[in-house]
Parts: structure tokens; sequence; C-alpha cells
């Protein structure tokens, strides 16, 4: 009975080991999807399931990494920036693909390690495995090309136009196109809900209020300022608080993009910047729409610099560790801003003058719609501007970035179907065509008002051209009358159509002398006028209340030619290019003299030699004292 039993034990126990699978310690490397050896592999790693390795001796493996797979080597049209197109899963089992730049190689590793960690990978630890990681790293290729792009929007390929975003390139390049940058910025353009929902829930709640529907269109407008080579440029809705700014910046940036976290509201940025700061963001949005909230919390003393920036399309020059020259950023973007100051409020909080540039390439655009709803003029199914404000909150929550996505489709198959240049021409006659309508009743407009005027004119032409694909809900006209209602606002906001040099100019001199009346124009009172009138007592000047310090000119008592007297205003040369500072000197006393407020020498000069009581013969500019009290001198 034992011995049966020692003899079927012993039968099991041989059955068992030809029956057996062998078990390996480690895993050998894999041909499934979890392989990810790359062509040529380097016989000192190893690529298994569980991740990559590094051979250390005939035994011993340092773990890498998980497992990724090398897509393609990028480089730009140049032949430069090349980089690697890696692909991973997650923790989750989430696909994440990024290109990295090989520059990036050059260093000890932790900006890629660092990128790779946050996006799901598991990464080695210790001084070995960070080393074998840049070894790896070194030592990957690819036969699969790719094209990178340091930022996004249009970019040529091949004579064929394409829109890069962070995820997707949209148009036809010939290759696949990735967007590959040092820093890597978190992308802000997300979709929820659908091009239906947009238009349904948001689109046709812009109808009927001017300023939703001008900001809807910039949104669509942004995309067109390459491909009808406009300069860049923004409107900033200017306003008192719970007007309903902020909500119309939601409405536009829900055609664009958002974050689940934040909805519509998450591709808003802030004007809580420096002018660096800022640069990198412009960089970010190329091509579309850059929503800014809040312009109070930007720095005045960097105001007018960054409104320069960000409508000339160029970053700084900087220099290299080496000394030298970097390359300078360029973009090209359209942006929209809300604030309750304005450009100008804040050069002046800074002590500086708002140069006519400024405010061609920075319209300040009165937020309030003057129907007593503040920005509103229309609140279809709410009862008030709160509630209706509250309504687009969260429609705008929930419903983001599907219409920019579905206009620039349609676009690029527009102009696949269309000839561009015959796409072009079109959109340029629509533009001309508005603003000419605009400027009927203004011959005489400036160059300046012109120029707002084509940018009005183009945010119109977006709107019409989203409306053309579908997108808005809207009539065909309404992009156009809405622009057309905000651009009028703006011109008699603006209070002339003329250069605002020339107003600037006016304004600056009468400033300066009602500001520094007595204490800095020393009395010139004589017996009689240069007419050789005696001067009656009855006609004497005012007491005198102050002694003149820093002495700027003289102002003297004479009788005008309606016979009352009145102070009039010699300027030293100094004193006059202190008055016109930030101005064209040469520009606004011509300005001065055709207006009348500047009375020119016997000589023909601007100037003129007069002989004040105890000085010498001193050359100065001669103003009336008209300046201070109307627009119009003395012709």
């Amino acid at each position: 009975m034992n011995e049966r039993k020692g003899k079927g034990g012993r039968k099991a126990v041989r059955d068992g080991i030809e029956n057996g699978k062998v078990v390996q310690l480690r895993p050998e490397p894999a041909t499934g999807s979890g392989a990810a050896a790359p062509e040529g592999e380097d016989r000192r790693f190893r690529y298994l399931d569980s991740g990559i390795w590094r051979r250390r001796g005939d035994k011993e493996l340092v773990f890498i990494c998980g497992p990724v797979d090398v897509l393609a080597e990028s480089r730009d049209e140049e032949g430069q920036n090349w980089g690697l197109l890696l692909a991973w899963h997650d923790r989750d089992g989430h696909r994440h693909e990024e290109a990295f730049p090989r520059a990036l190689f050059a260093g000890d590793g932790n900006e890629i390690r660092s990128r790779l960690a946050d996006g799901g990978l598991t990464l080695g630890a210790g001084t070995a495995a960070k080393a074998a990681f840049l070894e790896w790293l070194s030592s990957l290729t690819s036969a699969e090309r790719a094209r990178s792009v340091t930022r996004i929007g249009w970019h040529a390929f091949g004579g064929r136009s394409a829109f890069v975003l962070p995820d997707e390139t949209i148009g036809e390049a010939g290759e696949r196109v990735v967007l590959q940058t040092t820093d890597r910025e978190a992308s802000l353009f997300g979709v929820a809900g659908t091009v239906e929902d947009w238009r349904r829930e948001i689109g046709a709640m812009c109808a009927k209020n001017s300023r939703l529907v001008f900001a809807a269109s910039c949104a669509f407008a942004a995309p067109l300022l390459a491909f009808l080579g406009e300069e860049g440029g923004g409107i900033s809705f200017k306003g008192d608080s719970r007007v309903g700014k902020s909500t119309a910046l939601r409405v536009v940036a829900s055609v664009c993009g958002g974050t689940g976290q934040n909805g519509a509201g998450g591709y808003i940025r802030s004007w809580r910047s420096t002018s660096n700061g800022i640069e990198s963001t412009a960089l970010a949005s190329c091509d579309v729409l850059l929503p800014l909230d809040e312009m109070g919390q930007l720095d005045p003393r960097e105001a007018g610099e960054i409104a320069y920036l960000l409508s000339n399309g160029q970053g700084k020059a900087r220099s290299t560790r080496t000394g030298g020259a970097r390359n300078v950023a360029r973009f090209r973007i359209l942006f929209l801003s809300t604030g309750e100051l304005g450009l100008s409020d804040l050069n002046r909080e800074a002590g500086k003058a708002t140069k006519a540039g400024q405010e061609v390439r920075f319209a300040d655009l009165p937020a309030d719609a003057g129907a007593g709803m503040g920005l509103f003029e229309w609140l279809h199914h709410e009862d008030t501007p709160d509630a209706f404000a509250r309504y687009l909150r969260a429609a705008t929550g929930r419903i983001y970035g599907a219409p920019l996505r579905a206009f620039l489709r349609q676009l690029t198959d527009t102009m696949t179907r269309e000839s561009e240049d015959e796409l072009r021409r079109r959109l340029r006659a629509r533009i001309a065509e508005l603003a000419e309508s605009w400027l009927k009743d203004h011959p005489a407009a400036s160059g300046q008002v012109r120029s707002v005027a084509s940018r009005f004119a183009m945010v119109a032409v977006g709107g019409e051209l989203a409306t053309e694909f579908g997108l808005t809900g809207w009539d065909d006209d309404v992009a156009g009358v809405m622009a057309g209602l905000c651009f009028d606002v703006w011109l008699a906001e603006r209070g002339t159509v003329g250069r605002r040099e020339e107003e600037q100019a006016v304004q600056q001199l009468r400033d300066f002398i009602a500001k520094h009346g007595e204490a800095r124009f020393e009395r010139w009172v004589d017996s009689n006028t240069p007419e050789g009138q005696q001067v009656e007592a009855p006609d004497l000047p005012p007491g005198e209340r102050f002694r003149t310090q820093n002495r700027a000119g003289w102002k003297r008592w004479i009788k005008e030619a309606d016979g009352r007297s009145a102070w009039r205003y010699f300027l030293m040369s100094d004193g006059m290019v202190e008055a016109l500072s930030g101005l064209n000197q040469r520009s606004a006393k011509v300005v001065l003299t055709e207006r009348g407020f500047l009375l020119p020498g016997r000589d023909g000069k601007m100037s003129a030699l007069i002989s004040p009581p105890g000085h010498k013969k001193v050359r100065a500019y001669e103003v009336t004292a008209a300046i201070l009290g109307s627009d119009e001198g003395d012709r």
C-alpha cells in the first residue's frame, strides 16, 4: 500500500515537471503592444512590457521608465529645432503624445523627466537610473519624420497653409506637424459641446446685443489677420464694474476654448503680468483671439510699452549668454480687453502722455450700450440683466471650443476650393466697403480714424464669414451692423475725426499754462500795449499772489483787438519743449499756429524776439489767452 503510494507520488512529480511551464524572473522582450523598441534596437537597452531597462553586466538591469514609443524625429523648415515625438500611456491607460526638442537632452534631463512624469509615465529613481535615462534618450532614432513648429497659428508648408493647435493641425501640410517648445504650457483649447449647442445656447443670445455680437466676431476675425495681411491690435471694453464686461469676455472665450475646471473662463488671461509675461502669453495665442481681463491690474508704467508690443507682434530683442542675439519672438494677435480704466487713464497715472499710435492700436470702446442694462440691449428670455449674465456664464461653462475649430476647417476648405487670392480680394473689398460706409459723413477723417475703422470692419467680416459658414445663427448683415454701431460709439468717445496729435498739442499746452500760470510765468506789465495804446487804470492786471519759481516764460497784460485786456503768454524754448513733451515738437507747433493759438514772429519763424523788463532780447513763443477757453484761437 505504501509502495503504491510512493510510486504514485513519484509519477505525479514527473508529470508535473513534463507538463509545467517555464517561469522567468524577468520577462523577455515582448512583441505585442507593450514593446517600445525602435528601429535598430540598441543592445544596451531592453524593451519589456514592464518598461525600458538598461543592461548593466550580464544579468543586472536598471529600470529607466515605463513603455515609450518613438513615433518620429521632428525638425523645422530650415532643418533646425530637431526633436523626438514620443508616445506613452499614463496609469489610467490614457495615451499621451508630445514632441521634445533635442536641446533638452543636452542638460541634466530634469526638464524632460519632469514633463514625462507630469504626463503619468513611471520613471526610475536614483543616480544610475537618471544617467541611463539620458543615455537612452540620446540613442533614440526613427525613420519617420514630422515637421516641428514653435508656436500655434498659421504655417506654410510647401505653398499650402495649415493652422496648428496644440493637439491638432487643420489643413493640408503634406506631413505630420507637431508643436515643439522648450517650455510646455497647458493647452487652453479644450472642447465641450458642439457647434449646434453653441449656436443655439450662446450665439442666438448674442443677437440684438451690439457688444456681444462684436465680441464674438472678434474671435472669428483673429485667424484672418495673417491671411489678410492686417496688423495686430485690440479693443478694450471700458466702463464701470458690474456692467457685463466679464460676461462678454466669457462669450468670446467660448468660441475659442476653455478648460474642464473653469469652462470658457479657463481660456481668459489676466492683465496682471509684466511685459515679458505678456510676450509669452501673446506667443501662445498667435492667430487666435487673446482675451485679457481687468486692465487695471496692469502696471501703469508698462501700459504704453505693452500696447505697442501686442500690436506690433514682436517681442524684445535679447542677448544670449555669449552676447549674441536671440531669436525675437514674433506673433500676430487680436486681443479683446476689459477694464474700468483705459490706456490713457493708465498712462496718466504713470505721468505719461498717450501717443496717437497707442490709441489707434488699442481702441477703448465704452462697455455701456446706453439701454439702461449695462452692456446688454436685449435680454431674450430673461427678465433682468443680472439673470441674463448668469445664464451666459452657465452656458459658457458647459459649451466652448467647438466654433473655432469648425471655423478653421471651413476656412481651410474654402481656401482649397476657392483661390486664396480670390478669397482675400473678396474679404478685403468687404472691409473697405464697410469702413467707407461708416465714414461717408466724415470725408476729412484722418488716417488714424480710418485705421480703427478698418479694424472694426475686419471684425465684422470675421462675424459675417462665420455666419456664412453656419456657425452663429445670425442674419447675414448682423455682424456688420453691430460693428458699425460700436465704431460710431468709439468715434463719438474720441471726439474728433482728426489726428489725435493735433488735439493733444492743444490740450497739453492748455494744461501746462493753466497749471503753472502764476508759479512759472513771470509778470510783464507795462504802460503801453504793442499798438501804443495807454492802459487805463481799470484795466490793470489782477494782483500778484505768488512769486515766480523755475520760470517757463512771461505773461504780459495786453489789450486785445476787441478792447478787452488779457494775458499773453511767452514761452521760452525750454518751456515749450516741456509743455509739448512726448509729441513731435515741430508738428505740434504747426497745429497750434494753424489753430490760431501760437502767433508766429514777423520774421516768419514760429518764435519771436521779445524784450521783457530787466532782460536782454530773448526768443520766445507767443501764445494767446484763447487757448485757456476755446478750441479755436485768433485767426
